[in-house]
């Protein structure tokens, strides 16, 4: 059950009561991501992120850490293109203490200018961890160039470069520019009484540090991704590919004809793509694909790790194996088994509370509403092999995707 509604300071909460749970997941999310920065400022959202862990007027970080592991909590916050959100997890009877020290955290954090020197550091190691992570780099550089000259295009991390620029100024003016109780919704899942959930939400939540902002809204439905080859050196064994297409935004039900074939494509270990290029071939560890669902756009990515010598191979195999799919058309069984399977899997995804916490809490920032399961459940069902096949002739127009290869240099 899902209850709705607005805090007296303007926050809007969605709740989902779930009896059978003992534990309960708290979420702030705020529509601030790498799309709401500018050029200057990308990096700044995932600085502000780490930072509001870095203790607040009556906390040290390690305090914060002290109090979670007191009431056997987990405590955590994690920053994306389109949002950010801050959240905690405890069993039921702590939800006032996991209440107040997640508000603690949000809305009193001093981001001292001695911790964010530390901090800087800190942020500095994860991006030259991500470097050093060939596969993430390939889907982060098809992305940036399956997006170019959109919001999108920017990576979440930032550049180095920013992140050794930034100051404290910088993070507060950004946080007073986008942290505001209109661009901010609380997501909650699990077992609690409704009465009691928003009067702690009101108490802890409804103070005088926020104030109104003016959302960044971006409307990128009319983008036309272009043709795209790109390519980046490593000193690794592997070939990373990855080749991006248009896909759908978050609030396009043609999504889940998507998901569908996303499924039957590279979803799953009996997909198209995993039987032919790693069981039948021998040509890969791992090779598969996933949807990218926006709130105003998508994209649809393959991905295989090979040799160098087996990546023009790979390749052909992957659109050869496409176009196959896309002239035969799907089958009957096969789009049943597919979409029983991705059923299944939407069901078991969703079985904690800190999953539906997410559903809800994303689902409500960017599109203003949220399905119930019963609802994602019918909408999968009302998918007609038709549209499927329909939807083959954009999926596999390959005049327009993107190519991304890391690799060691030739």
């Amino acid at each position: 059950m899902y209850f709705k509604k607005h805090l007296s300071c303007g926050i809007e909460v969605i709740a989902e009561k779930l009896d059978n749970f003992r534990s309960c997941t708290i979420g702030v999310w705020v529509r601030a991501g790498s799309t709401t920065e500018t050029e200057e400022e990308n990096g700044v959202s995932h600085f502000i992120e780490h930072m509001l862990f870095k203790g607040t007027e009556k906390r040290s970080a390690k305090q914060i850490a002290i109090d979670t592991d007191n009431i056997g909590g987990q405590v955590n916050a994690f920053t994306s293109k389109e949002c950010t959100c801050y959240y905690i997890k405890a069993i039921d009877e702590k939800l006032e203490a996991a209440v107040e020290l997640l508000s603690d955290i949000f809305l009193h954090a001093t981001i001292d200018g001695e911790e964010l020197e530390k901090e800087r550091g800190v942020i500095l190691e994860e991006i030259a961890m991500y470097n050093d992570t060939p596969d993430e780099v390939a889907h982060e550089i098809v992305s940036s160039a399956f997006f170019t000259g959109t919001p999108l295009q920017k990576t979440i991390l930032g550049p180095a470069e920013n992140i050794r620029r930034f100051t404290r100024e910088d993070l507060l003016a950004y946080k007073q520019k986008h942290y505001g109780v209109n661009n901010i919704v609380i997501a909650v899942a699990g077992h609690f009484d409704e009465q009691q959930l928003f009067d702690l939400l009101e108490r802890y939540f409804c103070t005088d540090c926020l104030q109104k902002v003016s959302p960044v809204l971006q409307d990128l439905s009319s983008f036309t991704p272009q043709k795209h080859e790109v390519s980046a050196f490593r000193d690794i064994e592997q070939a990373h590919l990855c080749i991006s297409l248009p896909g759908f935004s978050l609030k396009d039900n043609r999504r889940y004809a998507l998901s569908i074939l996303n499924n039957l494509i590279g979803g799953s270990m009996s997909s198209l793509l995993f039987q032919s290029v790693r069981e039948e071939r021998g040509l890969a560890y791992s090779v598969y694909s996933y949807p990218s669902a926006y709130a105003t756009t998508g994209m649809f990515t393959v991905y295989a790790g090979t040799t160098l010598q087996n990546l023009g191979t790979v390749e052909q195999v992957i659109r050869t194996e496409m176009q196959k799919l896309r002239r035969e058309k799907v089958t009957s069984g096969v789009f049943e088994q597919n979409k029983e399977q991705l059923k299944g899997s939407y069901v078991l995804a969703l079985e904690s509370t800190s999953a539906r916490m997410n559903s809800i809490g994303k689902a409500v920032l960017l599109t203003g509403e949220v399905k119930t399961d019963d609802e994602v459940l019918a909408l999968i069902d009302r998918v007609k092999i038709e549209e499927c096949n329909a939807l083959l002739e954009e999926l596999c127009d390959f005049d327009v995707a993107t190519t991304a290869v890391v690799s060691a240099q030739k």
